[in-house]
């Protein structure tokens, strides 16, 4: 269905006006070759991708699912009493960053100091940089910000006394006016960063609270490195966890070491926050409030693979409850070759898609813009190289070089950095709008 100009536009483009003039060209993946335009003019060019209007490879955003995937989990949070933080090293995208905290998020979550540098650059008043800073020029950055503006808000991890002793000696050459908030790190044995044990999260929680220019403000972990599954192993790895940080929690507060009136808890990626929740969001045995921030990222978009099969809200979504993530994330490639009956050859490879858990999964075949196949249960990726995807097909489907494949993808927080231009579309693939991406 052609597009029609200006129809249906979505709110993303006003969200970051000085990236409204931002200049697209071929450069940019997905943009037409030859033509040069702002972004703010991306609603007006009717645009179809299944009519083959963009340049492919190109990745595309359902607006309506992405819509309601924002507002689900802002939904989500505040009727189980918790506060989010979405990790933006999901999507990297100023215009996606401004629509989650509009909605409501309390902050935004970054895993750099780059990440976090972009969100400032772009308005983002309270950061939680969900690791450890060590880099000196960081540290000083981090540091100047806090004293440039009254308002911001930052908070970052600590896993050892050393790392406690080296930022505060950094901070030390040139004071801040205030100080800087740090949460301890729990971790696990294979796990990623943070503290193995009870006792040493006292340590460097004492550590904290006897250095100059450091404030302990609460306690993190990240159940995700631990485990991506759901059987009955896994969940008692994550039980194990959190029952670790609601001991560290309770015997550092206990030795008086918060340095906050609130105790901030935080932890949660995309595919347990119901855990997170059922573990640590209640604390009858403290004095002072506590305050549980989930960091999920990947809901934004959700996908079509590993977290619609388990994330809480969609595939492990108990029966009675009513909200629900939707897959709203297309990758579209061209058929480039059928070098034999059962073999697709499509251009769209590992530059473009990601495969860290599973391949992207073919579903529908279009032809000038019609849907020609449905490709569920029908085709499947058996390979991937550097631009080509190899593409098992049923062989009496008439597929021919020319015709656009779109895929579903698991696992986002690998998807938006192969693109730094994304159309959002319609029902009909209609583009309506665009956000960047900042890798």
């Amino acid at each position: 269905m052609p597009g029609t100009p200006g129809a249906s536009r979505s709110r993303y483009l006003s969200r970051v006006p000085e990236l409204s003039e931002a200049e697209l060209d071929s450069s940019f993946k997905g943009i037409p070759l030859n033509q040069t335009l702002p972004l703010s003019a991306v609603p007006e060019q009717g645009w179809n991708v299944a009519r083959g209007d963009l340049s492919l490879p190109a990745l595309t955003l359902d607006v309506h699912a992405l819509d309601n995937n924002i507002q689900t989990m802002q939904r989500y949070c505040e009727r189980n009493g918790v506060l989010l933080a979405p990790h933006g090293k999901t999507t990297m995208s100023p215009q996606l960053f401004d629509a989650q905290i509009a909605a409501g998020a309390w902050a935004m979550t970054a895993a750099t100091p780059t990440q976090a540098s972009v969100m400032r650059r772009y308005g983002v008043g309270r950061i939680v940089l969900a690791n450890e800073l060590v880099e000196r020029l960081a540290l000083r950055w981090v540091s100047a910000e806090l004293d440039r503006d009254p308002e911001f808000e930052f908070f970052c991890l600590v896993d050892s006394e050393d790392t406690v002793r080296m930022m505060d000696s950094i901070l030390a050459e040139r004071p801040p006016e205030r100080p800087l908030a740090v949460l301890v790190e729990v971790g696990r044995s294979g796990g990623r960063a943070g503290v193995r044990d009870v006792d040493s999260a006292c340590e460097v929680a004492r550590a904290v609270h006897d250095a100059k220019h450091l404030l302990l403000s609460g306690v993190e972990t990240f159940e995700g490195a631990l485990t991506n599954a759901v059987d009955t192993a896994a969940l008692e790895i994550l039980d194990d966890l959190f029952s670790s940080v609601r001991e560290s929690v309770t015997t550092i507060s206990a030795l008086g070491l918060f340095e906050r009136d609130e105790v901030i808890v935080s932890a949660g990626g995309s595919m347990y926050f119901d855990l997170v929740i059922a573990a640590l969001s209640q604390w009858p045995q403290l004095e002072a409030p506590v305050s549980l921030i989930l960091r999920s990222g990947c809901y934004v978009s959700h996908d079509a693979g590993d977290y619609e099969r388990k994330s809480p809200l969609a595939g492990r979504r108990a029966a009675d409850e009513k909200l629900r993530l939707h897959d709203a994330v297309r990758l579209w490639g061209t058929v480039l070759s059928r070098p034999e009956p059962d073999t697709l050859i499509v251009g769209a490879g590992l530059r473009d898609a990601p495969v860290d858990r599973e391949f992207p999964m073919p579903l529908s075949c279009f032809r000038d813009g019609d849907l020609r196949f449905d490709l569920g249960g029908q085709a499947e990726v058996l390979r991937m190289m550097d631009q080509h995807a190899f593409v098992r097909v049923d062989p009496a489907l008439g597929i021919r070089p020319g015709d656009t494949i779109n895929f579903g993808i698991s696992h986002p927080c690998t998807a938006f950095d192969k693109f730094r231009f994304i159309p959002l579309v319609d029902e009909q693939f209609n583009v309506i709008d665009a956000v960047l991406t900042f890798f």
